[in-house]
């Protein structure tokens, strides 16, 4: 007799948050689709839909394997959990031992809910060199919300839960319509524009909601620093500020008025190609149409100017009030669970530990607690041993690092490497163990991701594949023999551990699917009342909003928001420019890919077969270039290949390309080829944002030329542009 049940859970296609009914059927995944009961009312995007693909997908990892060769050679020995387990535990005892605990580093790609496991992990050892890709997404963000407010988050009020919806939107180089990459506030977002007076894109590029818009600004890549000085410049000088909030509630403003004076309208539209009647009218339009908010994007976190750039956006939420208002940005109450990254915070930073977090003392923001990517790949290819074992979880450092050489070249030099992963990829081939990850839909555990205010059971509906395991299984394994004070007895005890302020049990909760503080049990204007401090204010050392930061003066940092050039541009290397005359933006979102993901999955595959790069059409009739040509494109650090596509969209003097790109099918040999496409190849990691590290990825020079019909003939590529679809591996 035929078996049916709906398991209710959470999707974690992407930073996940979206509700999901999937239907079993003797123990077998046939449906699955949005819960209309959730947060997100049932609605689903493509990566969620196609999570089916996963379960018996033929490239999975499905058994613990070692490498019986060179890394890169692509020859791997299966065997046992106890055994993997075992080698991993006697390498990081050994090297805690000879070298530190600090030599012992533990990776991640995007958050998914595994980063307390990761943070917890490295922490319990002794050790805080945690590599994140955060320094280059959310992260900068966080600090520096942190840093002017006191508190680390602040959130678009889609909810209209305090009587309000935000009446201007800026959408900040941010496709949230597409990639949803903040969880579930792409359907908040897109409810939201029903109640939207004026909505502001500031992109490079034409989005899915340019058309929509009240203004478009085209920015050129890398100046959004200028922009927001030049639209507090025009605030300021028209009196359009929020008097009563700046006067009451902010430090430094007159310091502020000062430096955003250097920022002239005329001047900004000169740097940014954004005529300046349109600066004027988004100014005006978002000090007058309160209550606002500002969406920001990642790719402004992408950019030698990251730090500079995210304080001048927030001091222009804060002068036009738009905090912790109604409709404004928020800090979200949390549910009665409380934060459930308390699980590592409880572990605390030593001074040991800071001391020696690896670029700890450069970018001090940054590297404050985790450590900086970049210094570490630098200092191996100076012949230094910084880290001797390395744990990468589900995360694709080769592929989103710059300079993609130096990176490969640094990791050859790693002593022990372990990847947990679901497909194989470039880390995995790089590594000395690899260990097999089961997917969302085959595991229990709790989903807390942005926007805090709640949490969601992810529960398990069908068994992994093979011997696959979840994320804090795995953790909870090495844990217990290295530091099994820290560990658990299984994971549905770490999962109760989780859950204990509520109080709940984790079966319990399982059952309850989601916690969180809704609606009128959210907190507003929270500065006026007790509930930051006695008396009212903000958490910061002047108890105001700080326009001024005196937490950056004490170390050693310009205490005011600034614009600098990037590193490679028209402006700042004239000369450069003339052998590369056009300016390169990367990672413009698909609705199919997150990041690095899913270039394995058949149905999303089928939409982009090959990375695609934008180029306005005028640019290229110039160089000869057709619509589906594939082209060359090349900076000084060297060139990829990628499928032309013309668009309008875009400045003539710009293009754009995909980026995060690997060939799941490619083989081992060339790190599953992470070097034929990937737009990291052509980026430089020596020109960083002072504060946190962050290179520029998302502006810098290039070139773009025709590719020759024999050149995709090369066998290094594989017969990747040559083999017909229906043969390719991943279209199975």
């Amino acid at each position: 007799m035929t078996e049916k049940k709906i398991v209710e859970t959470t999707c974690k296609s992407c930073h996940g948050g979206c509700g999901v009914l999937v239907e079993v059927t003797d123990g077998v995944i046939t449906h699955i689709e949005g819960n209309p009961d959730s947060t997100t009312g049932g609605t689903m995007c493509a990566k969620g839909l196609s999570s089916i693909q996963h379960i018996d997908n033929p490239y999975r990892i499905i058994h613990p394997y070692k490498r019986a060769g060179e890394k890169g050679e692509g020859k791997w020995k299966q065997i046992s959990w106890d055994e993997a387990l075992d080698t991993i535990a006697v390498k990081i005892k050994e090297a805690t031992e000879k070298y530190g605990p600090w030599t012992v580093a533990t990776s991640q790609g995007t958050g998914r809910g595994y980063n307390r496991y990761t943070h917890r992990f490295s922490r319990s050892m002794g050790s805080a060199n945690v590599i994140s890709p955060g320094y280059i997404c959310h992260s900068p963000r966080i600090g520096l919300y942190g840093l002017i407010t006191g508190y680390g988050r602040l959130y678009c009020d889609y909810h209209g839960w305090g009587g309000e919806f935000p009446k201007t939107q800026i959408s900040w180089a941010k496709q949230l319509e597409i990639s949803s990459a903040d969880s579930e506030m792409c359907y908040w977002y897109m409810k939201s524009l029903d109640y939207c007076k004026n909505l502001i894109i500031i992109d490079p590029r034409a989005t899915a909601y340019t058309s929509r818009a009240t203004l478009w600004l085209q920015i050129r890549p890398g100046t959004d620093a200028a922009l927001a000085l030049g639209m507090i410049n025009i605030i300021i000088q028209e009196g359009l500020w929020d008097k009563e909030f700046v006067d009451n509630w902010t430090y430094g403003f007159e310091e502020l008025k000062k430096r955003a004076a250097e920022y002239p309208v005329e001047k900004v539209s000169e740097i940014t190609w954004i005529p300046k009647e349109k600066i004027i009218q988004a100014a005006r339009l978002f000090a007058q149409d309160t209550p606002g908010v500002i969406q920001i994007g990642s790719s402004l976190e992408r950019q030698a100017n990251c730090g500079q750039t995210l304080r001048a956006i927030i001091d222009l939420m804060a002068i036009c009030g738009n905090i912790e208002r109604p409709g404004g940005m928020v800090s979200w109450v949390l549910p009665e669970t409380g934060l459930i990254e308390d699980v590592f915070n409880e572990i605390p930073l030593t001074d040991e530990m800071r001391s020696h977090i690896y670029g700890g003392d450069k970018f001090k923001m940054g590297a404050a607690r985790t450590c900086n990517p970049d210094t570490i790949i630098r200092e191996f290819n100076k012949g230094e041993k910084p880290i001797r074992v390395w744990i990468s979880v589900g995360g694709q450092q080769i592929v989103h690092m710059a300079n993609t050489k130096q990176v490969v070249e640094g990791l050859k030099k790693v002593d022990f490497m372990v990847q947990v992963d679901q497909f194989w990829g470039p880390m995995a081939e790089m590594s000395d163990i690899v260990l097999p990850a089961a997917h969302w839909l085959e595991m229990d555990d709790i989903y807390d991701m942005h926007p805090r205010w709640f949490i969601e059971a992810h529960n398990k509906c069908v068994d992994p594949p093979g011997e696959a395991k979840s994320d804090a299984w795995i953790f909870n394994e090495i844990g217990r023999r290295v530091v099994p004070d820290y560990w658990f007895k299984d994971v549905e005890t770490l999962l109760d551990y989780e859950l204990r302020k509520a109080p709940i049990t984790w079966k319990q909760f399982s059952e309850k699917i989601i916690s969180g503080c809704f609606g009128p049990d959210q907190v507003y204007y929270k500065y006026k009342t007790d509930y930051w401090r006695k008396g009212g204010g903000f958490p910061t050392p002047t108890g105001k909003l700080e326009l001024y930061s005196t937490v950056l003066e004490n170390l050693g940092y310009d205490p005011l928001p600034y614009f600098e050039e990037p590193g490679e541009s028209p402006f700042s290397t004239p000369e450069l420019t003339k052998e590369y005359p056009l300016v390169l933006t990367t990672g413009f979102r698909s609705p199919f890919y997150f990041l690095a993901q899913y270039r394995n999955i058949p149905w999303l595959r089928s939409f982009m077969e090959y990375p695609t790069m934008q180029v306005n059409p005028e640019t290229a009739k110039e160089l000869g270039i057709e619509d589906g040509d594939f082209v060359w494109i090349e900076s000084p650090r060297g060139k990829i290949i990628q499928k032309a596509r013309l668009f309008p969209g875009i400045d003539p003097r710009v293009v754009a390309a995909t980026a995060n790109w690997f060939y799941p099918e490619a083989p081992a040999q060339g790190y599953r080829g992470v070097f034929i496409s990937n737009p990291n190849v052509l980026t430089d990691n020596n020109h960083q944002d002072p504060m946190y590290g962050s290179p520029d990825l998302t502006c810098l020079l290039c070139k773009v030329y025709k590719c020759q019909p024999e050149e995709l003939k090369d066998p290094q590529y594989a017969g990747i542009f040559t083999t017909e679809h229906g043969g390719k591996p991943w279209a199975w």
